[in-house]
């Protein structure tokens, strides 16, 4: 039975247009002019999805890393695919609810937030989570969403920051630099840089593969070597199609991860390189 459209994904797809919308009408129409201005849309996202990931995020990691009340429950394999956890249910929910109404469209929409590897990672997020919302039947794997639709988006949160001053978005990014490099957002930026760098590199550089490789894909294998009756109706598609795109997400995580850690690299040479000059 299809169910993507439960209440969840309804108010937080509904939710998040709404927010645009007024996040929208601030920027271009009331604000003195500024950066926003030239770039309502784009600045409006960064405004919505700054507290809907750091929601998820807490959510993820108080219940992944702080909670024992989980681990006896989701003690074997097959359970920790087949049984139902509500709170990670909820986070697959919204997940599906952001990107099928608001994150994916307006990738499509607004050019500053068109990139075609965003975008297959938008859709391929849907299709995961999707699964462990149980929108095409039993939800698959909702335990492990906690970790994958909840604690990884701890990264996502200085990213909000990181991404508005990139100098692709000329606007916010000639808006910094007339601050001067002693300004406090200048500052302000450079802190972001570091945590985003640092979470991401440790969150999905090598946690993220580690989870998956270590726990997801074996608890998947085991539990779709089971008869279909001890799978308790959860289909075979359903469960490789799972374990295809988080293979393929960890894939794209360690991509990203060298690329960063590349970045840094060339920072701290660079760094260097200047103090020898002076």
């Amino acid at each position: 039975m299809i169910d993507i459209l439960t209440p969840v994904v309804l108010q937080t797809g509904l939710a998040c247009i709404a927010a645009q919308g007024f996040f929208y009408v601030l920027f271009a129409y009331i604000l003195p002019k500024g950066p926003w201005t030239d770039m309502p849309g784009f600045t409006a996202h960064q405004a919505v999805a700054f507290p809907l990931m750091a929601y998820m995020a807490y959510q993820g990691i108080m219940a992944w890393y702080f909670s024992d009340a989980d681990s006896d429950t989701f003690d074997t394999p097959s359970d920790r695919i087949l049984k139902i956890h509500p709170l990670g249910v909820q986070l697959s929910e919204i997940a599906v609810g952001m990107q099928l109404f608001w994150d994916t469209p307006l990738g499509f929409i607004i050019p500053a937030l068109n990139d075609p590897l965003k975008l297959a990672h938008h859709i391929g997020m849907v299709l995961t989570a999707a699964q462990s919302a149980g929108s095409f039947g039993r939800p698959v794997g909702s335990y492990h969403a906690l970790f994958y639709m909840g604690a990884v988006e701890l990264s996502t949160i200085p990213l909000t920051f990181v991404d508005i001053f990139l100098p692709k978005h000329k606007p916010w990014f000639e808006y910094m630099k007339s601050k001067g490099p002693s300004s406090m957002l200048h500052s302000f930026n450079t802190f972001t840089r570091v945590a985003f760098a640092l979470c991401f590199l440790v969150l999905r550089g090598i946690i993220f593969p580690y989870e998956v490789f270590t726990r997801w894909v074996p608890d998947i294998l085991h539990t779709a070597s089971l008869s279909p009756s001890e799978r308790e109706g959860t289909s075979l598609p359903s469960m490789y199609l799972v374990l295809s795109t988080s293979i393929l997400f960890s894939l794209l995580q360690i991509k990203w991860a060298v690329m960063i850690a590349k970045q840094l690299t060339n920072m701290a040479i660079g760094g260097k390189g200047d103090k020898k000059k002076d």
